[in-house]
């Protein structure tokens, strides 16, 4: 009888630290999955920040571009005009 009762205990101990076993392997589960969509959306939002970057570079490299032709313009303008007005001096 007594061997009976230890066999059950041991049986009981068994059943529960693998149900114990279990049940902290589905809440790991759980978390592991929340943590991938977490990380993903992470690497989405990170891609689109570098994205947003990016084009504000290209913007300023653009406008960059655009004042350098704008200034050679405007020198050129005034080359033409300072040729004009020593042509009005020598006549």
């Amino acid at each position: 009888m007594e061997d009976l009762r230890v066999w059950l205990a041991v049986a009981a101990f068994l059943l529960t630290l693998i149900g114990f076993v279990y049940a902290r392997a589905e809440k790991s589960n759980s978390t592991a999955n929340s943590l991938m969509q977490r990380t993903h959306q992470n690497e989405i939002a990170i891609e689109r920040m570098r994205a947003d970057n990016a084009e504000k570079y290209a913007t300023k490299h653009e406008l960059r571009e655009a004042v350098d032709d704008l200034k050679k313009s405007i020198n050129g303008r005034f080359d033409r005009l300072e040729t004009k007005l020593d042509r009005e001096k020598i006549t």
